[in-house]
């Protein structure tokens, strides 16, 4: 509670910010170190709140959605998800963490309908490329997988990719990450 505290006196000091920026701040550190202390419920809590001042807030939606996803509860992550890009269609963080539950869940065809969104407004987005190479892969298109794969290679500056088992194909089963320099 003591970094919380700390941020709170530096803001009502140093920064020029209202007080209505100063609670949001405060409640914004508060549910972190919620979130951190492992105490789920408190920190949802805190965010609820936020959320009752701001339905539209795209950080505590974000965040919301991470607090799930973290923990491994995907269903219940995605619902934030969505509403961020009800919110702004054009999100690509939205698109992105959606697409990352619907994997998750293994939910292919939904997470490379999503994937589409984030690629058309950003189609050098490596993790989506990444991502939607997953996707074809597991759905058994190889060459699409290929094809995604390649592409995000060809945003990394290093030419590295982590990817699935596309090169691996003595076991479907056996599917392990790989690195690829291109």
């Amino acid at each position: 509670m003591l970094p919380i505290l700390w941020s709170l006196m530096k803001d009502l000091i140093w920064e020029e910010l209202s007080i209505e920026e100063i609670r949001t701040n405060y409640l914004f550190g508060k549910a972190n170190a919620y979130e951190k202390a492992n105490l789920l419920e408190r920190s949802v809590r805190v965010y609820d709140d936020l959320l009752k001042r701001d339905p539209a807030s795209i950080p505590v939606l974000l965040n919301l959605g991470g607090i799930f996803y973290r923990r491994g509860m995907h269903e219940s992550a995605a619902p934030f998800y969505e509403k961020v890009i009800r919110i702004n269609p054009k999100h690509y963080q939205g698109h992105y963490w959606l697409a990352m539950c619907c994997w998750k869940l293994k939910r292919y065809y939904a997470a490379i309908n999503t994937l589409e969104e984030v690629i058309e407004f950003l189609p050098t987005f490596k993790d989506a490329l990444n991502l939607m190479g997953e996707c074809y892969e597991r759905i058994g298109e190889s060459a699409k997988a290929e094809h995604y794969y390649l592409k995000a290679i060809s945003t990394s500056p290093d030419g590295i990719v982590i990817h699935g088992g596309l090169l691996d194909r003595l076991s479907s089963e056996n599917k392990r990450e790989e690195r690829i320099k291109h």
